[in-house]
């Protein structure tokens, strides 16, 4: 357990850029002009409403997919129940961290709020123990360089409603049987499963061929392809899609689907009669 609070307190106090998304977040929500931003981390965060923090800083301490990659080994090596969970963000809030942020030519010093650290260690699903039956598909079918991220993966909470095991499951015979497994394949497939909830196999078939269809027929950005970016789509995965132009992504994107819809045609193969 030493080794992982090592780990967390290493990342939570790693010196990093103050991003310009903070620092409008915290001027527009704090009334601050941008020369009383640094006074405001270094003395006030203490006195500030949590959920204004957590509002501001969390484009800083959301773990994105390497930063839960990292996680996997401790998440297997240990056995984290959310009690666990609980004392482990109990005890790095009690212990006073300070964060180190890069701004404007200075380096400013913030005492580390429980709501951030709280967000830190629980969005990296350290409690989460893939099923048995996932595990092993996880490791027959993926290669051993992407192995923490497809892990990662699917500790999601896309895959914890009912009836998705059966997709995911699904998906990883089908990329036995093409294999091609992409990580940023995986990581979108996940997306597609966080923002439309299929019940079933055969209902995630149906909503991928409507998805691809729309990608045929749209030239303007699809309803639902919206809120997919906006619930999973910037997140940091092997590719980073806000780089590219418009064009480009929807390329990729229907790539993609194109693609799962291809592996999903693989695992029906398997079981037809």
């Amino acid at each position: 357990m030493k080794r992982l609070r090592d780990k967390l307190i290493a990342d939570l106090t790693e010196t990093r850029p103050l991003s310009e998304q903070v620092v409008r977040t915290l001027m527009d929500r704090c009334e601050l002009r941008s020369d009383e931003v640094g006074p405001f981390l270094s003395e006030q965060v203490p006195k500030e409403d949590d959920a204004v923090l957590d509002t501001a800083l969390s484009p800083m301490y959301t773990p994105q997919l390497a930063d839960r990659a990292r996680y996997v080994e401790d998440r297997e090596r240990l056995t984290i129940t959310p009690a666990v969970l609980g004392v482990i963000i109990e005890d790095l809030a009690a212990a006073n961290l300070t964060a180190s942020y890069l701004y404007e030519e200075d380096t400013i010093h913030m005492p580390l709020p429980e709501v951030v650290i709280d967000r830190w260690v629980r969005l990296l699903h350290l409690e989460v123990r893939l099923p048995e039956r996932v595990a092993q598909a996880v490791e027959a079918t993926v290669p051993a360089e992407c192995l923490a991220e497809a892990k990662a993966l699917c500790g999601h909470t896309a895959w914890r409603g009912e009836g998705r095991e059966d997709i995911l499951l699904a998906f990883l015979t089908g990329f036995a049987r093409t294999g091609h497994f992409l990580v940023d394949k995986f990581e979108y497939l996940t997306g597609l499963v966080h923002t439309y909830r299929p019940t079933d196999v055969r209902h995630f078939s149906q909503q991928l061929e409507a998805l691809i269809k729309s990608y045929h027929e749209e030239s303007n950005e699809h309803f639902f392809d919206a809120h997919l970016k906006e619930a999973y789509g910037h997140g940091g995965g092997t590719t980073n899609p806000v780089k590219d132009s418009y064009g480009n992504v929807r390329k990729r994107q229907m790539a993609l689907a194109t693609q799962l819809q291809g592996d999903l045609a693989e695992f029906f193969a398997t079981v037809s009669p």
